[in-house]
């Protein structure tokens, strides 16, 4: 099986952009294959500089990509940009591409929920953090983070965007007609559902085979969830949150999470075989008054 750090980077590289450009275009990046890299480099890299912010984590493996496999110079990451002592903001990236040209990146892994019959919060793709939306992150990504190196930096080349992430949809609602300026049709999906609503995982995706559930852990919400060996699966003996859950088992951990926080969770559901035409390997819960009470 693959270690988990390098499917993260693997995803990190490969997956669909969340985002388009403003003429459409969704932003390419060559392909990182398995063989491009070792896996204990990597592991030994990330062990250095431990994360449990996602963010972080995500940008931690995007420099290692530019660094170890593509050989790109890095000048600088997560340069503070002040101005008469106060701090207006970072810069992600400044790189030196195989060419020589100077690039500035910002990067951004998001998730977002869709909610299509409100809109309180002036999104309708909230995050799991209430505070978060959409429209609010590509505001600030285009319009105040990508153009800080205009005038601190004349010489850059290219200013992009890296942003991946995924949207989820609760399995009741249809998928949005219209989707933002900038969303791009091919971003990855998952789906939602309330701490009321738990029973449904007894019936997401029932056309596939379910070995287990699991809750994902910060940082590790990248990836798919996989396990070496279905057969291992011992629904009498796994009973701790790290580890593979029955439906009921998670249900039970999920009902003790939410008398005591309310904070949405994440949940991996493995399984073999089947088709839906919603993800249901990655699932957010959260409590019955969200987005109101999520911080």
């Amino acid at each position: 099986m693959i270690p988990q750090a390098s499917r993260d980077l693997l995803w990190t590289i490969n997956s669909p952009s969340l985002i388009r450009a403003s003429d459409g275009r969704v932003p390419e990046w060559p392909p990182c294959l398995e063989s491009d890299f070792e896996s204990a480099v990597l592991q030994q890299r990330l062990d250095a500089t431990p994360r449990y912010r996602v963010g972080s984590y995500f940008e931690d493996l995007f420099h290692f990509y530019l660094q170890s496999i593509r050989g790109f110079e890095i000048v600088a990451r997560g340069l503070q940009i002040q101005e008469n002592g106060r701090t207006l903001g970072e810069i992600d990236f400044l790189f030196r591409d195989d060419g020589g040209s100077l690039i500035h990146c910002e990067t951004a892994v998001k998730f977002y929920l869709y909610l299509p019959n409100t809109k309180e919060t002036g999104s309708h793709f909230i995050g799991p953090n209430a505070a978060d939306n959409f429209e609010r992150k590509m505001t600030r990504l285009f319009e105040h983070q990508l153009p800080m190196s205009e005038n601190r930096f004349p010489g850059v080349n290219q200013r992009i965007a890296f942003v991946k992430g995924r949207i989820f949809y609760h399995p009741f609602d249809a998928e949005a007609a219209a989707l933002p300026g900038r969303l791009s049709p091919e971003h990855l999906r998952g789906s939602w559902i309330r701490e009321s609503e738990l029973d449904l995982l007894d019936q997401l995706g029932a056309a596939a085979q379910t070995v287990g559930f699991r809750i994902a852990r910060k940082p590790h919400w990248l990836a798919p969830d996989s396990v070496t060996d279905a057969s291992a699966f011992d629904h009498k003996s796994i009973d701790h949150e790290s580890e593979l859950q029955t439906a009921d088992g998670l249900k039970s951990l999920l009902r003790q999470h939410f008398t005591e926080r309310r904070t949405p969770q994440l949940v991996n559901r493995l399984t073999i075989g089947g088709h839906s035409s919603h993800d249901f390997s990655h699932v957010f819960v959260v409590s019955d008054q969200w987005p109101h009470d999520a911080g």
